[in-house]
């Protein structure tokens, strides 16, 4: 039967728009954002590692080929120098909730970045709870999922309430993560943060900076946190691959430090460079 595209009638989806068939009509995939600096990736192998893993537990069947080398080549044939870039896999078209096929289907695209790596953010960003937003946490919440609408509509939230960030709770009310980071927190001298079980995304960057940490002499603990203990925190960051720490100046209009966030960023940045 003929379809209507934006009101035009064809016999047949477009073949671009036919090769994206699942992620379209069933988000039957998942995504990677991930930093070039200088033109290498230094965390590919962590973002491969997640991303497969993902894959796998979907039941994709991925080709031999299919490693780090491979998406070196692939990548780096559309970006160079500093970039942003957004690693997007789907299932082949055909079939309803159950596909017909299990072969996969990849995006690449990319985007310009100014730095190489992360630069600290004066003075911080402003964020708040998004009321209406619940996410679960089941066995494919350490993934980053195409449907993306949950987080769509809390970073519209965020943009409403004039915030650059919002924060996301699970449905057992308790904070989970924000609209695109991980959620970190000071409690005197030691560092916090939601664990995976809580529905947070598995984040390269918060695996990373727990490692660092750590190494640099910080105690580091994952545990669960209501928005209002976190509202009662001295200090509140975020991190994700591409942006590194980003210091929170203000949650809900209450003023924060970020002194101690500063010292970690600096720890951060400088295992980077070495």
């Amino acid at each position: 039967m003929p379809i209507n595209w934006n009101s035009e009638i064809l016999d047949a989806l477009p073949g671009e728009l036919l090769q994206a068939q699942r992620a379209c009509l069933y988000a039957d995939g998942l995504f990677e954002t991930l930093r070039m600096s200088n033109g290498a990736l230094p965390w590919l192998s962590d973002h491969w590692q997640r991303l497969r893993a993902g894959l796998e537990a979907l039941e994709f069947e991925l080709p031999a080929h299919w490693d780090e080398s491979f998406w070196a080549v692939e990548i780096k044939k559309i970006a160079s120098g500093n970039a942003r870039i957004r690693w997007q896999v789907w299932r082949a078209p055909g079939g309803w909730y159950l596909p017909e096929s299990r072969a996969p289907v990849y995006l690449l695209t990319a985007e310009p970045l100014e730095n190489a790596w992360f630069t600290w953010q004066t003075p911080g960003i402003r964020i708040g709870l998004a009321a209406g937003i619940r996410i679960s946490s089941d066995a494919l919440s350490g993934f980053k999922g195409i449907d993306t609408t949950r987080y769509v509509a809390a970073a519209l939230e965020a943009h409403r309430n004039g915030w650059d960030e919002a924060i996301v709770l699970n449905t057992a009310d308790r904070v989970a993560e924000a609209t695109s980071a991980n959620v970190f927190w000071w409690e005197n001298d030691t560092l916090c943060t939601t664990p995976c079980s809580e529905g947070c995304v598995a984040g390269i960057a918060r695996g990373r900076l727990i490692g660092v940490a750590e190494e640099s002499g910080y105690a580091v603990f994952e545990k669960s946190v209501t928005f209002a203990a976190l509202q009662a925190a001295d200090e509140v960051f975020l991190t994700n691959a591409v942006r590194g720490i980003i210091p929170v100046a203000d949650i809900s209009g209450r003023a924060l430090s970020v002194a101690k966030t500063k010292r970690l960023f600096e720890c951060f940045t400088g295992s980077l460079a070495g």
